[in-house]
């Protein structure tokens, strides 16, 4: 039984009731006719196994387990559970075996060899083949054929090394005592020994890993071993060589893989030195708290970069962040190795991408623009990973600045006199203490004399004129217990509102039928142009940043968006469609195509704060992607 399958059964047995194919369809994310197969295959093995129970179609109501003995079918769950499935079924886990297979032997492997291995029939396999060298050619490395003889993997000795810690760190994310995923390359107990060898040197001359950096450079250690032993070496250009031996972290490395050679018993050839050293070079040291010296580290371009990026961001963002001095000497420090990294072409996997992505969207949105100038000052392509890790400095600005924040600036209009003005402005003192700053008291023929930009929103006893667009919120003078909901709202800048302010009727789309995500942003992007409401160049810029990142943050939605503003206005436009989509790896059903204008005189925090809660709502999304009625969205958003 594969995954997917045990995680059906698991479905069924927490299920009371007949559940629909098209609901469990949705909860594993496939088609209802791979459901309705892969129920076939569990019922035929629960049968074979008499495992005590089958898998009933209700007619008109869906599936359900039916369990005649528990004790057997409690056996039957020991089994499957304490059984590990050593060969891959699914073509996913069948292609990662493939490469794996070819990364890590110097040998010819023969196709029909491989098939039996996999149980699978030789056409399959070709097929299968097909996906391993796509990946492959990510990293210059390709398949070479030899009559009698079959495939071997050729390509440079360092990109074979990158390629093979690449695909681990798909896999896994920190080397730990419970963790099987690095028994391939080494035994637990050596890889162990690796690493308090690397820790004791470390720590000897004062230099800081993260534990991510920590055993990035474990398992590249562990490589270089495994590929040693097969008489495998890498290569560098003699100017690379000469430009490492002068660094400190060649010193350092030397005393590693000499400690390494003899606790190991293995003998390193004088290149995999520089090997090590490059990638000491290529992790993030940390310096003193103060960061005293930060200049004396760092060359004058990448501080300069780094002004750059921070001003950006906040010439589109408005983030409020030019002032935090962590933040320029987070992202340097970080930075200088990052660039030393795609210089040689090392990669870094960043174990936490989904989650920045999905809970620090504004952060993660300001990593991909400080990326852009990076691209430019260096002439490299900034990947999504280390785009994650710009980001986490940003989204630690954003926080430093939520310390900071000031209490909302509030103006009270009154029409019925001083007085009632007057204890209208203590009643709100009383209550909202230091939550508010009331600017002021003012009658309403006097409102314009105010400067906006001095005013978060409005309180008044009188309804106001359609032609002021600050936020505001009507009370009585006496000030009831509904009316102090209100302006808690306001303080709190509540989800309605929100929904209210950005989301048009007109563009709500819904059941549409696209297969791809560039049809769907064409479309929509159209939509907007033609109606008015954003510049040609749209989904241009759209497109763009969707190759810099993907927009799809799982839950079957996806929020794609320009990087630059082709208007004067921050709105959403909503789509649903008919069939789950693939959308760069994630199945996407709900589509929010957000802009965001150049200047915003509010903070988007609120904003994104409401969609990160919409993602997180599959209920909610089921619920949206069931109606046909425009209305019904947007009261359905508001009730989150």
């Amino acid at each position: 039984m594969n995954t997917r399958q045990q995680h059906l059964l698991k479905k069924l047995m927490g299920e009371d009731q007949p559940i629909t194919g098209s609901e469990l369809a949705k909860y594993i994310q496939v088609t209802s006719r791979t459901v309705r197969n892969d129920l076939k295959e569990i019922d035929h093995l629960l049968k074979n196994q008499d495992a005590g129970a089958s898998i009933e179609s209700i007619r008109g109501q869906g599936y359900q387990l039916e369990v005649i003995d528990e004790s057997q079918f409690k056996g039957f769950i020991k089994i499957m559970l304490e059984s590990e499935e050593s060969v891959p079924v699914e073509p996913e886990d069948r292609v990662h075996y493939l490469a794996k297979r070819f990364l890590l032997t110097s040998n010819y492997l023969k196709i029909d060899d491989l098939a039996d291995e996999l149980f699978v029939s030789r056409s399959t396999l070709q097929n299968d083949l097909k996906d391993v060298k796509v990946i492959l050619k990510k990293y210059n490395l390709q398949l070479c054929k030899r009559p009698n003889y079959g495939l071997v993997l050729s390509g440079n000795e360092k990109q074979i090394r990158y390629a093979i810690s690449e695909l681990l760190f798909n896999r896994t994310t920190i080397t730990s005592p419970e963790s099987n995923q690095e028994d391939w390359l080494l035994p637990v107990d050596q890889m162990e020994v690796i690493k308090s060898i690397v820790l004791n040197q470390l720590k000897a001359v004062e230099l800081n890993l993260s534990d991510i950096a920590l055993n990035n450079l474990v398992v590249h250690i562990a490589i270089a071993c495994r590929r040693i032993e097969s008489g495998q070496y890498v290569q560098l250009m003699r100017a690379d060589e000469d430009d490492i031996k002068s660094k400190r972290e060649y010193k350092v490395a030397q005393s590693i893989i000499k400690e390494i050679e003899n606790a190991l018993s293995i003998q390193f050839p004088v290149v995999e030195i520089s090997y090590v050293a490059m990638h000491l070079l290529g992790t993030k040291l940390f310096l003193n708290e103060e960061n005293k010296e930060l200049k004396q580290h760092l060359d004058d371009s990448i501080l300069a970069t780094v002004d750059k990026m921070v001003k950006r961001v906040e010439s589109q963002m408005k983030l409020g962040i030019t002032e935090d001095k962590e933040l320029y000497a987070g992202i340097a420090i970080h930075l200088k190795p990052a660039i030393h990294r795609y210089k040689h072409q090392m990669t870094i996997r960043n174990p936490m991408i989904e989650a920045i992505k999905v809970n620090y969207p504004v952060a993660f949105e300001a990593g991909v623009t400080a990326s852009k100038v990076v691209e430019e000052d260096y002439g490299i392509e900034v990947d999504e990973h280390e785009i994650g890790y710009i980001a986490l400095h940003f989204g630690a600005a954003i926080e430093r600045t939520k310390l900071q924040t000031k209490p909302k600036r509030c103006l009270i209009v009154c029409t019925t006199g001083l007085g009632s003005s007057q204890l209208l402005l203590y009643k709100m003192k009383a209550k909202f203490g230091n939550q508010l700053t009331i600017v002021g008291t003012t009658e309403l023929h006097n409102l314009s004399n105010y400067n906006k930009e001095t005013i978060d929103f409005i309180v008044s006893t009188v309804p106001l004129p359609d032609s002021i667009d600050i936020p505001h919120v009507v009370i009585s003078t006496l000030l009831g217990d509904s009316e102090i909901d209100d302006i808690q709202d306001m303080i709190d800048y509540n989800y309605s509102s929100i929904v209210d302010q950005y989301l048009i009727d007109d563009l709500i789309y819904l059941n549409l039928s696209f297969q791809k995500p560039s049809e769907v942003i064409t479309f929509l992007g159209e939509e907007l142009i033609n109606k008015g409401y954003t510049e040609h160049g749209l989904i241009e810029s759209v497109m763009a940043r969707e190759k810099a990142a993907s927009t799809s943050y799982g839950n079957l939605v996806a929020i794609p968006h320009p990087l630059e503003a082709k208007s004067d206005k921050t709105f959403w436009t909503v789509a649903t469609l008919k069939e789950p989509i693939d959308w760069c790896g994630n199945p996407v059903q709900f589509i929010c195509l957000l802009h965001v204008a150049d200047e915003n005189s509010q903070s988007l925090e609120p904003m994104y704060n409401t969609l990160i809660r919409f993602m997180d709502n599959r209920k909610l999304i089921d619920e949206l992607l069931q109606t046909n009625d425009k209305k019904e969205v947007k009261e359905l958003l508001k009730r989150m």
